[in-house]
């Protein structure tokens, strides 16, 4: 009995993973859609910058809401502080892959500097992740107490169980 429940928790954190990659996919196509609206009018760095500051702070929204089922206003404050920590990391990371592309190709083009910063995304995304993981999903005290849970503070989205 005990694998099998080892069995579902994995299952569940897997299909929390695949929510959270395509709602962040979706963000991350905003993320570049500003990129390049940005970048007509800034360099790249303040553009990367800007694009990720927005697209974070509507990202940590999307996923409060989708991927770990946070409703109501309860604890907003610590998820955005928490995604704009992580905006931190991540613009070290990207900021740091622009700079890598552009100290080995002299004239990088919009293209490829697009790649260069969805690869980083991918990669800080797990981190993300990760981290929201941890923050947002509230399991319950004991396993045999699934009313421990706060009302409303983080249920799991319709089909994810939540894991203890």
């Amino acid at each position: 009995m005990g694998r099998d429940r080892r069995t579902q928790r994995w299952r569940a954190i897997a299909v929390q993973l695949l929510v959270f990659a395509c709602v962040g996919g979706a963000f991350n196509v905003f993320y570049g859609l500003l990129y390049v609206l940005l970048r007509s009018e800034l360099s790249a760095q303040p553009a990367n910058a800007v694009a990720l500051i927005l697209s974070t702070i509507a990202g940590t929204w999307g996923h409060r809401r989708i991927t770990f089922g946070v409703r109501g206003p309860e604890r907003t404050v610590r998820h955005q502080a928490l995604g704009l920590t992580l905006l931190g990391f991540s613009l070290a990371v990207t900021a740091g892959s622009l700079w890598l592309l552009s100290a080995s190709v002299d004239a990088p083009t919009r293209g490829q500097e697009v790649a260069v910063l969805v690869a980083a995304n991918l990669g800080t995304g797990l981190v993300r992740f990760a981290a929201f993981r941890t923050v947002m999903v509230r399991r319950p005290r004991t396993e045999d107490s699934p009313g421990s849970r706060v009302p409303g503070e983080s249920e799991p989205p319709v089909g994810i169980e939540p894991t203890t």
